[in-house]
């Protein structure tokens, strides 16, 4: 995400020319590419000077959306963001713990 937003023209760029200068198996690349655009966070174009691009301006693009977009929620625990994930939600005296470093870590990926 970095690499394409860090291009800034706008042009596709080849998943092969992303994977040399990251240093990333292409593979695993298109792996993580994939998920990226199920999100909606880069779109593809084919052909001969295809490629990736953001599909939005990078300063629309938080590290939450690529985390999440990659991993799911950042949520440590389920009972954060669901209250019927546990029994205990409502007596439960980590959930507060639990719902501080939640908040911390989107506060920390920009959301």
């Amino acid at each position: 995400m970095l690499y394409l937003a860090l291009r800034g023209d706008g042009r596709p760029v080849p998943l092969s020319e992303i994977a040399v200068a990251e240093a990333i198996p292409a593979p695993f690349l298109e792996r993580i590419v994939a998920g990226l655009r199920s999100a909606g966070l880069v779109s593809a174009t084919r052909g001969a000077a295809g490629g990736y691009r953001l599909s939005r301006p990078p300063a629309q693009i938080t590290a939450a959306d690529v985390v999440t977009a990659l991993d799911g929620s950042p949520a440590l625990a389920a009972c954060v963001h669901d209250d019927e994930a546990c029994g205990r939600s409502g007596s439960c005296l980590s959930r507060r713990v639990w719902t501080r470093l939640d908040e911390a870590i989107v506060g920390a990926l920009g959301d």
